[in-house]
């Protein structure tokens, strides 16, 4: 069964509730039983086997959230996995404060917190005594580099450049296969990012 019909089915029950009941990697993906309840500590009305293949994330961290969705490959978790890969250069002679201010507004604006702000940028945090010292690693020779997806490493040339640093923006090999198009099951605070997601009806006792 399509994966739209069960997020539409468990968003028309009156009250409903998701919760998570199992999650089981298998080769290539990961089982996850879902259970929909009318109301948080209601009766169980429906439950349903999602196996997600082709798994490119999965970041699990609640299973008692209570809501259900499904976004599309638009989507900024799902899109960095399709996108082209490109590399950022700017020079480290930069105001490194400066410059992590302006990096986070744009990752803001542009993932809000799908993406957590390190994943590309690598930023380290050192104590110098006093305070902690924003510094990005890697380095090649005068320059720092970021490599990541092409639509959120543009975004971060922009707003460098809008506070005057010079930044060198490389796309890196050809373009992905459009049919890589993956998207996010979104359930509480948890998701999982996959090329495909199949779902079953389990039998109610």
């Amino acid at each position: 069964m399509l994966i739209q019909d069960v997020v539409k089915l468990a968003n028309s029950i009156s009250n409903s509730w998701v919760r998570v009941e199992q999650l089981r990697r298998i080769p290539g993906g990961l089982d996850v039983l879902f259970s929909v309840q009318k109301g948080k500590r209601g009766k169980k009305v429906e439950s349903w086997n999602v196996t997600c293949r082709g798994v490119h994330e999965a970041r699990i961290t609640d299973f008692d959230g209570g809501g259900l969705a499904l976004y599309p490959s638009t989507h900024p978790a799902a899109r960095q996995y399709g996108a082209r890969r490109a590399e950022l250069r700017w020079p480290r002679t930069c105001d490194e404060t400066r410059v992590l201010a302006a990096l986070f507004r744009a990752h803001v604006e542009t993932v809000d917190d799908w993406i957590p702000f390190d994943d590309y940028l690598f930023v380290n945090t050192p104590w110098n005594g006093t305070s902690f010292c924003p510094d990005f690693a890697p380095v090649s020779g005068s320059n720092f580099i970021c490599r990541g997806p092409d639509f959120l490493l543009r975004a971060y040339g922009k707003a460098l450049e809008a506070i005057g640093e010079p930044v060198r923006l490389t796309l890196c090999g050809a373009p992905r296969s459009k049919s890589i198009r993956p998207k996010v099951l979104h359930f509480g605070t948890s998701y999982v990012v996959a090329d495909e997601f199949v779902a079953q009806r389990e039998l109610m006792p």
